[in-house]
């Protein structure tokens, strides 16, 4: 397709859910994660004055958001998906292609790391940071650029007089990035959270707009600095991590109370880092009286105990500390930065929680050291440690990881059902088969959740303030009803 020069350009930009996430429409990974990649690539689109339209699917079926998007005529169409929703992309981009025949469908997200050619259904690959390889390849159909072959980021692209895939070229990992306006942002309405201290849900009924919560998630910085084997974004950042201004972020954060009546700010950076930079932002807020609860990713051994207390000053109220591990061993194969410093994960926990703050711990199961009877070692060290709220994953290989590559060597890979690839399910070959393993877990969840150890520190921390009790009440109850377990648990219950 090419598009006359003075034309604007009708862009749409989609954000695929996988049926997983869409069958439980109170996900958190659909509701916390708004789809910041589209955002922002609608926000740098828009000043170019082109027609943007933003869908996040969420709920949506496929077959209603291809009749969506058919009925808007588009000239591009951008699918943002992960491994686990590209089923779902392609589905959607054959059909609109079908109706839509001249649309130019344009592939990315993670996903597009393990990609070799370019998928039917799609006319571009990019991959990694998507905003200038967008804005490129609208020039190209505008007939303001030559070639597309040599755009960074357009790793793939189909040749319209053979249609056959071609090679393009890879990210420019030296290439410096311009300073991008603001992400377009959708309707705040379908963004909430049921962690702790969030979830000041009166009801659970999917139409309302929730009282009190107006959640938002902002970008401080790009890349992340750590190597660990599973993770997308060492393979597209190779160590770098840009930080905006901190004022820029911050002006951004109050334009967002002051305009869409955001009250709390999900930082979506891979991990929040450097620790200067925590304080600069913490200091920021500070000094602008900006008042705001936030929540971050934090490393463990990366944030200290003066600062972990600046940021609870600052309206941090939760932290997310991927622990992974019950052991320095298997986090030596994950290549995670503390794995030397195996128990500054308790002090780490401990620091931030006597600093008033929420901790939500990430745990892996599935690892290839891990046997039954590791699952023992597994709760004992869960409950010493004893964080507010759990989230257990099961080890999942994303195409383009070095896990990935390595468990393909070796045949460990046992599915090949791309939507299993959510860490909801195990895909992997270890020593415990798949369906013992999802047994292993749930009653890892039972262990942890029904502890004296997990309610004995909840009850300390509501007597220190008392206002928490209402906010733990609710998640004991959305984590009853969605965590599979057969028996009811409370915090208040038992000695």
């Amino acid at each position: 397709m090419v598009l006359d020069r003075k034309l604007t350009v009708k862009v749409v930009l989609i954000e695929v859910t996988s049926d997983y996430y869409r069958r439980n429409p109170l996900s958190q990974m659909a509701r916390v994660l708004e789809p910041l990649a589209v955002e922002y690539i609608g926000g740098y689109l828009e000043q170019f004055k082109h027609d943007i339209t933003l869908i996040h699917q969420l709920d949506l079926d496929n077959e209603s958001l291809v009749a969506r998007v058919v009925g808007m005529k588009p000239d591009f169409v951008g699918i943002s998906c992960m491994t686990y929703s590209f089923p779902d992309a392609q589905t959607i981009a054959r059909a609109i292609k079908k109706e839509c025949p001249k649309a130019t469908t344009v592939l990315g997200g993670y996903h597009t790391l393990g990609l070799s050619d370019c998928p039917d259904g799609f006319d571009f690959v990019v991959k990694g940071e998507g905003e200038l390889p967008c804005r490129e390849i609208l020039d190209f159909l505008a007939g303001r650029r030559l070639s597309v072959s040599n755009i960074p980021g357009v790793v793939y692209y189909r040749d319209p007089s053979t249609e056959q895939s071609r090679p393009g070229r890879d990210i420019n990992h030296d290439r410096q990035l311009p300073a991008f306006p603001w992400p377009m942002r959708l309707d705040r309405s379908r963004y909430f959270s049921m962690s702790m201290g969030e979830n000041y849900l009166a009801t659970m009924n999917m139409g309302e707009n929730y009282p009190g919560t107006q959640l938002a998630c902002v970008v401080v910085g790009r890349g992340c600095p750590y190597s660990c084997d599973f993770c997308c974004t060492p393979q597209l950042f190779h160590g770098r991590h840009v930080c905006r201004s901190i004022v820029d972020v911050v002006d951004e954060i109050v334009h967002l109370q002051a305009h869409l009546g955001v009250n709390t700010i999900n930082i979506r950076d891979e991990t929040f880092t450097p620790q200067t930079m925590v304080r600069k932002f913490c200091k920021e807020l500070q000094d602008r009286r900006v008042r705001v609860q936030w929540r971050a990713f934090a490393t463990v051994g990366s944030l200290d105990q003066e600062t972990l207390q600046q940021m609870a000053s600052a309206g941090c109220h939760m932290l997310f500390y991927g622990i992974e591990a019950s052991d320095s061993e298997t986090l030596r194969l994950r290549h995670k930065s503390f794995a030397r410093h195996f128990d500054q994960i308790f002090v780490d926990i401990a620091h931030a929680q006597d600093a008033g703050i929420f901790v939500r711990a990430g745990f892996i199961v599935g690892h290839e050291t891990d046997t039954e009877q590791a699952f023992e070692r597994h709760l004992a060290f869960l409950k010493q440690v004893h964080p507010d709220e759990l989230y257990i994953s099961f080890l999942t290989p994303f195409p383009g990881t070095p896990l990935f590559d390595r468990a393909k060597e070796r045949g460990d890979i046992i599915e090949d059902n791309l939507r299993h690839y959510d860490c909801e399910h195990p895909v992997l070959r270890v020593k415990i088969p798949p369906k013992e393993l999802v047994r292993l877990r749930t009653e890892l969840y039972a262990g942890f959740y029904g502890s004296n150890e997990w309610r004995q520190h909840l009850k300390k921390r509501v007597a220190r303030n008392p206002r928490e009790q209402a906010t733990v009440d609710r998640f004991i109850h959305f984590a009853h009803e969605h965590l599979g377990l057969k028996e009811p648990f409370s915090a208040w219950n038992g000695s």
